[in-house]
């Protein structure tokens, strides 16, 4: 691949939501020698994926040196589009929820609106909501992520990841962890950090949605068993 296949991948990358940081790539690839551009492709296998990813990894780094523009999705969470992909935006701070709700009922409230953001963002697309229309997944990073929620993301089929104050500490780590290179970006090496992320296909699928469902009664009637018990 050459130069002008790069552009065409990134060109082709291009929303209404990124095309700032797409011309912006775009205009440093444009002053980039060629030898230079055929090199790092021959190094990704010269494969179209890699190459997107790559694309979409430096938009994204463009999006939060930037400050990237956050939508509300519903009460809790607001959203961001990176690339193909949305990013669900956790709130800031729960800790004045920890100390009214205590951490049990917080995470179940985290868990209820995320599961109503996923649906209002697939009705959004299904819809043709044209900032949804070229997504292909959902992705999640925080460092407020403990290890209760990971574990519920991972039973509703999240790919997860983790990392630990010792680990973004480590400049040889990050090197080679693409992702913990963006953890540590956008929250230093002074906390553990968690992602997840699910693609459309697997959200869209019948067995995703009734594990979905059923996911969402359990939390409900703990939400109600536990309003009977204050109650008493």
């Amino acid at each position: 691949m050459n130069k002008k296949d790069v552009k065409s991948i990134l060109i082709s990358m291009r929303t209404p939501e990124n095309e700032a940081k797409v011309n912006f790539l775009l205009s440093k690839i444009d002053i980039m020698d060629e030898t230079k551009i055929e090199q790092i492709c021959m190094q990704m296998g010269n494969d179209e994926q890699s190459i997107r990813k790559l694309l979409s990894e430096k938009i994204e780094e463009r999006q939060l040196r930037q400050g990237e523009e956050k939508y509300p999705i519903n009460n809790m969470f607001t959203y961001g589009i990176s690339g193909n992909c949305v990013h669900l935006h956790l709130p800031g701070s729960l800790q004045e929820n920890f100390e009214t709700m205590g951490i049990r009922k917080t995470i179940d409230l985290v868990n209820l609106h995320l599961l109503d953001a996923i649906d209002k963002i697939k009705r959004l697309k299904e819809e043709g909501f044209y900032r949804f229309s070229d997504i292909e997944s959902i992705y999640m990073i925080s460092p407020i992520m403990i290890r209760a929620e990971m574990k519920f993301l991972e039973s509703l089929d999240f790919n997860t990841n983790s990392y630990s104050k010792k680990q973004l500490a480590d400049l040889d780590f990050i090197s080679n962890n693409p992702e913990a290179q963006l953890a540590r970006r956008i929250f230093g090496d002074n906390r553990n950090v968690g992602s997840a992320s699910i693609s459309f296909d697997t959200v869209n699928s019948k067995e995703w949605q009734s594990k979905k469902r059923k996911v969402l009664d359990e939390l409900q009637s703990e939400a109600i068993d536990e309003m009977l018990r204050e109650d008493k």
